[in-house]
C-alpha cells in the first residue's frame, strides 16, 4: 500500500471522528420528544395569552422593534427620498456593504471583484432616488428570497462555500404582501417593506394588484395559520413555512370537510390572478392562531425536529431567529426576524451579563418553558429541566466548537436538535456562560 493510500484513509478517519463529535451534542433519547416536556410541564397546557389580548401584544413588540417589524394595512400610499435612502442604506448596512472597501468574499468559486462590488451596489440606485414614489402593491407567489443588495448570485466566505450566502437577508412565503417602493437600475429587483423586513426582492417572483386586493392579505379578516414545519400548498413549488398565513374564501369547512382558500398567481402582464383550492383540515393548519401556551411551542417547536438549518432561509431550512420566530407566529405572538431585535422585544426579560456560572443556571433552571435564550448571533427555545436537573434547550444550529490540548475545532451540524448548554462557542466559553439574557411574554 502506498502513502497515497494510506492518506486517504487518514482524511476518511478524521472526517468520520469529526461527524461522531458533532453528533455528540444532539440528545437522541426520549428527552428528544415533545411528549416529555409537554408530560412535565401540567400547567403548560394553560394560555398565557388570550387571543383578544394578541393584538395589544404585537402592537407592543412593533413599537419595540426599531421599525423592523411593519403594520402593512397602515403603510403611506407615497414615500419620499430620505425615507427610501434610510431604508436601503439601513439594508445595506446589515451585511456591512456601506464600505468603500470590497469585502473578502467569494462570487461564483473566486474572489468578489471591485467591479462586482461596484456594480451590485449601484444597481440600488441609492444615490438618484425619485423625490416621490407611489407605493406599489405586490404579493408574492412563490417561496421567494430577500436579498440585501439586488443581486441573484451569492457572495460566500469561502470558495467551496453553498450554505452561508452573505447577500440573503430572509426568505418570504407565498400569499406576502409587499409595499414595493422603487426598481433597481436593472428593473430586475424592486426593493420592498415586507412586515418584518426591507431589501430586495426579483420582480418576476411577484403578482402586482392594486392597494384593495392587496390588503385582503396585508389585514386578513379570516385565515389559515401554518402549524406544520412546512406545507405544500396546490401551487406548483410554493410552499410555507411554519406561521404562515392562508387567506380563507370561506370562515367554515365547507361540506366535505375541506377549507376553501384563495392563492395568488400572476398573468403574463405581471399581474394577480386568484385561484381558488381546497385544503384538508389536518393538523398541518389551524383557523386563526393555535392556543398560546407553553406547551403549544414545545409542541411547534419539535414540528421542526431534525430539519436542515437554513441560513437566512436556504436550503429550504431555518436558521435559529427564524425557527423561533416560526415558532411564536404559530401561537399568534409577531416576533422581529433577527436575534437582537428579539432579544430587545421581550415582555419579560433578565440580563445574564455579569453573572457567574452558578448564578446564570439558577436562573435558567427557572424560567418558564418556550422562554428564549439568548446569546451573541443565537437564540434558543428552553424546554425545562430533565430528570436529572439538567436545563435542554431547541435550537436550530449552524455549528459549535471542541477543544483539545487548547486547540479549537470547528463542527458543523446544520440540524435542528435538542441539546444541553455545555458546548462550547468560538470563544473557548460553554453557551450557558455567553447567554446574555433570558425572555419570554
Amino acid at each position: 500500500m502506498n502513502k497515497k493510500f494510506f492518506a486517504l484513509i487518514g482524511v476518511i478517519l478524521m472526517l468520520i471522528t469529526a461527524s461522531a463529535q458533532a453528533a455528540d451534542i444532539a440528545i437522541q433519547d426520549n428527552r428528544a420528544t415533545a411528549d416529555y416536556w409537554t408530560g412535565k410541564n401540567k400547567p403548560g397546557e394553560a394560555v398565557f395569552v388570550a387571543t383578544d389580548d394578541l393584538d395589544r401584544l404585537n402592537l407592543q413588540i412593533m413599537q419595540k422593534s426599531a421599525n423592523t417589524l411593519v403594520d402593512l394595512a397602515k403603510y403611506p400610499d407615497k414615500v419620499y427620498t430620505q425615507w427610501m435612502k434610510n431604508k436601503i442604506t439601513a439594508t445595506i448596512e446589515i451585511g456591512k456593504f456601506q464600505g468603500a472597501e470590497v469585502p473578502k468574499l467569494f462570487k461564483n468559486g473566486t474572489a468578489l471583484t471591485e467591479f462586482s462590488y461596484a456594480q451590485a451596489k449601484k444597481n440600488t440606485g441609492v444615490d438618484e432616488l425619485p423625490a416621490v414614489s407611489e407605493v406599489r402593491y405586490a404579493l408574492t407567489i412563490n417561496r421567494t428570497n430577500l436579498r440585501l443588495l439586488p443581486e441573484d448570485a451569492g457572495w460566500f466566505e469561502s470558495a467551496d462555500d453553498k450554505h452561508y450566502d452573505q447577500l440573503q437577508a430572509t426568505v418570504l412565503d407565498p400569499c406576502e404582501p409587499l409595499a414595493v417602493l422603487v426598481n433597481s437600475k436593472d428593473n430586475q429587483f424592486v426593493f420592498v417593506d415586507s412586515r418584518c423586513y426591507a431589501g430586495w426582492v426579483k420582480s418576476s417572483e411577484l403578482a402586482f394588484t392594486d392597494k384593495a386586493t392587496w390588503l385582503k392579505y396585508a389585514a386578513p379578516k379570516s385565515y389559515l395559520t401554518v402549524l406544520a414545519s412546512r406545507k405544500t400548498i396546490p401551487q406548483g413549488k410554493a410552499y410555507y413555512q411554519m406561521g404562515g398565513k392562508v387567506l380563507l374564501r370561506a370562515d367554515d369547512l365547507q361540506k366535505d370537510g375541506t377549507w376553501a382558500i384563495t392563492m395568488p398567481t400572476v398573468d403574463a402582464n405581471g399581474t394577480i390572478v386568484e385561484q381558488a383550492y381546497n385544503i384538508p383540515n389536518d393538523n398541518a393548519v389551524v383557523k386563526g392562531a393555535l392556543a398560546c401556551s407553553e406547551n403549544n411551542l414545545i409542541r411547534q417547536a419539535f414540528r421542526f425536529l431534525g430539519e436542515d438549518y437554513g441560513w437566512g432561509g436556504l436550503d429550504k431550512g431555518v436558521d435559529c431567529s427564524a425557527f423561533v420566530q416560526d415558532v411564536y407566529r404559530s401561537v399568534g405572538i409577531e416576533l422581529p426576524r433577527d436575534t437582537g431585535k428579539q432579544e430587545k422585544v421581550m415582555t419579560r426579560s433578565i440580563s445574564l451579563k455579569g453573572m457567574t456560572h452558578a448564578q446564570r443556571l439558577e436562573i435558567i433552571k427557572k424560567a418558564k418553558p418556550g422562554s428564549l435564550l439568548f446569546a451573541p448571533g443565537h437564540v434558543m427555545l428552553y424546554l425545562g429541566n430533565d430528570a436529572n436537573g439538567e436545563p435542554l434547550v431547541i435550537h436550530a444550529l449552524s455549528s459549535y466548537y471542541t477543544l483539545n490540548d487548547g486547540q479549537v475545532a470547528k463542527h458543523y451540524v446544520r440540524k435542528v436538535l435538542v441539546s444541553d448548554l455545555h458546548f462550547v462557542g468560538s470563544d473557548k466559553n460553554e453557551m450557558i456562560d455567553r447567554i446574555s439574557s433570558v425572555g419570554n411574554f
